[in-house]
């Protein structure tokens, strides 16, 4: 999830082309960040040399109390926080399947202590869900999802559409109108695999015993040593040292993923399999104008369901647009960037018509923007007659914007900063259905009147480095047998599909493991492929697939 205000375009804003949350990526397409030099490691955790990343990138808002300030996290406070010690435990049962699946559900805290000391220094907050009635225990799969972008809780694939419960969306997609509710997730993965759904310090109820010591978690380094203390400890106590282990992104969380298998790998404790959803966009992907060839493909993805093409384009299916998409992308317009001014007359004219033709624009519009068209112009000028923008998270979901003067960007034709409606109609209702869900369904109360923080408030400045590609290259390295799923989104704008193609193409791995160990699959779905109800079917049958077979390829 990249509530964050949008937050991987704020990010591009503070950084331009520089690496963001975890070094993916830059230029227009990024998230919240404000510079930093890096934060220790706590627990004495070595720095990691970053990959391809270079300075740091902020999660959420955080951080500094005063007068008047009830909601965000205060990382300056020195008092010691309490938390409970004993999980709540409750045993439930849901249909499957036409069959029934019974399960074991646990919401609490698991403290990361220091490998020296033996002192707490953080409590993380978790749910875990464990299939009954399992013989082999021991070996049974177990699913970390890890959530996104610094400051987002794992909330949103618990309870979004892979736990064993699930928001009960409206009828048109968004969260509705109160009283929210829930239900049974006859999609969810605990029929292949526990699941355990981990919320990094700063986010959900995880929090630093001593609220200074916040900011020492707040880096890639941290970030992943206090993540692999987490998976070390909770595999230690729950007695599943032995079983299969799969670790999940997602969006600017893929690389966090991909960088604690490799650490996971390092510490004797090896994974199986990653999943990353909605892959972000590397560095390379965005080195000049590539950043507008590996976008084209997702605009016009976004102008055909909107039906702003000709009827014979309009007609095709999505992976008969997609591919002319990715073939103009890929030719023409990559040879039209790459001449610049040295496009003879007739050349730039035909590439001007035919980005027309392809994304709905005007011939004027692409002229006045020398061939270059940015995400957050294109959201605003697609459905402008009509006063609407698209959402970045979602090219199909769009919204009312008031007129103003000129056509700046940012998402309003006033300029001013984008708004996600997508991500909007979707939070709102959200996080009151979760809490609630968690007081009754878990019977969690171990902290009644504490801030939950599902996007953005408990995460201050987050110093990043590393990237998607060199971390997959790191762990494939290390792990050949390792297996990997990619899930890519066809109208998620701010993880472009193609972009990811492009990083998966330039991956750094041996021919076996790009012919044997890889699997992508596209969704006909924005950011969240899980709350899309069609996707999520698709999803659920894919990743369960795939826990599957990797489980019995590494025995074969």
């Amino acid at each position: 999830m990249r509530y964050l205000s949008n937050g991987k375009i704020l990010l591009a804003i503070a950084f331009g082309m520089a690496s963001i949350a975890w070094g993916q990526g830059g230029g227009g397409r990024a998230g919240r960040a404000a510079t930093t030099q890096p934060a220790a490691a706590p627990g004495g955790a070595p720095a990691n040399a970053g990959g391809r990343g270079g300075a740091g990138a902020g999660g959420a808002a955080g951080g500094g109390g005063g007068a008047g300030e009830f909601y965000n996290f205060d990382p300056t406070a020195t008092t010691t926080l309490q938390f409970p010690e004993a999980a709540t435990e409750t045993h439930q049962k849901i249909t499957v399947n036409d069959a029934a699946l019974a399960y074991t559900a646990r919401a609490g805290f698991l403290p990361l202590r220091n490998a020296t000391t033996g002192q707490s220094e953080a409590h993380i907050f978790y749910t875990f869900y464990a299939k009954e009635g399992v013989t082999e225990v021991m070996t049974r799969p177990v699913v970390f999802f890890l959530g996104g972008a610094p400051g987002v809780a794992a909330t949103w694939q618990e309870f979004g559409g892979l736990g064993p419960k699930r928001m009960k969306w409206a009828s048109d997609g968004t969260a509705g109108a109160a009283p929210y509710g829930w239900a049974d997730n006859p999609q969810t993965l605990l029929n292949e695999a526990d699941l355990v759904f981990v919320n990094p310090v700063g986010t959900a109820f995880s929090r630093p015993d001593v609220p200074s010591r916040g900011p020492s978690f707040w880096s890639t380094a941290a970030d992943t040593a206090s993540l692999g203390e987490f998976v070390r400890s909770f595999i230690s106590t729950n007695n599943r040292r032995n079983s299969p282990l799969f670790l999940a992104g997602e969006d600017l969380g893929t690389a966090r993923a991909a960088g604690l298998a490799t650490y996971l790998t390092e510490h004797e404790i090896p994974v199986e399999g990653l999943v990353l959803l909605s892959m972000t966009t590397t560095a390379d992907a965005l080195a000049g104008d590539e950043q507008y060839m590996t976008l084209a493909p997702s605009l016009i993805m976004a102008a055909w369901y909107h039906k702003k093409l000709s009827p014979e384009l309009n007609a095709m299916s999505a992976e008969q647009i997609s591919g002319q998409a990715r073939q103009f992308a890929s030719r023409e317009y990559l040879h039209a960037l790459y001449k610049g001014d040295r496009m003879t007359p007739d050349e730039h004219t035909k590439v001007v018509a035919d980005l027309a033709r392809l994304t709905g624009l005007s011939k004027a519009f692409i002229v006045n923007n020398n061939l270059r068209i940015t995400q957050d112009r294109f959201n605003s000028e697609l459905m402008r007659e009509q006063h609407r923008g698209l959402s970045p998270s979602d090219g199909r979901v769009n919204g009312f914007l008031p007129s103003g003067g000129g056509r700046g960007g940012g998402g309003g034709f006033g300029g001013g900063g984008a708004i996600d409606f997508n991500q909007i109609n979707l939070a709102g209702g959200f996080q009151t259905a979760y809490e609630a869900y968690l007081r009754h369904d878990l019977t969690f109360n171990g902290n009644p009147n504490g801030i939950f923080y599902l996007s953005s408030g408990g995460v201050g400045t987050f110093t990043a480095t590393g990237s998607d590609d060199a971390s997959l290259a790191a762990v494939f390295a290390r792990n050949p047998n390792l297996r990997l799923y990619v899930g890519v989104n066809y109208f998620d704008l701010n993880a472009p599909f193609y972009a990811a193609e492009f990083t998966l193409a330039h991956l750094n791995v041996s021919p076996e493991v790009r012919a044997h160990n890889i699997t992508v699959s596209h969704f006909e779905s924005g950011q969240m492929t899980y709350v899309d109800n069609k996707a999520l079917v698709k999803l659920e049958t894919e990743l369960s697939r795939f826990v599957k077979e990797s489980t019995q390829a590494a025995h074969q």
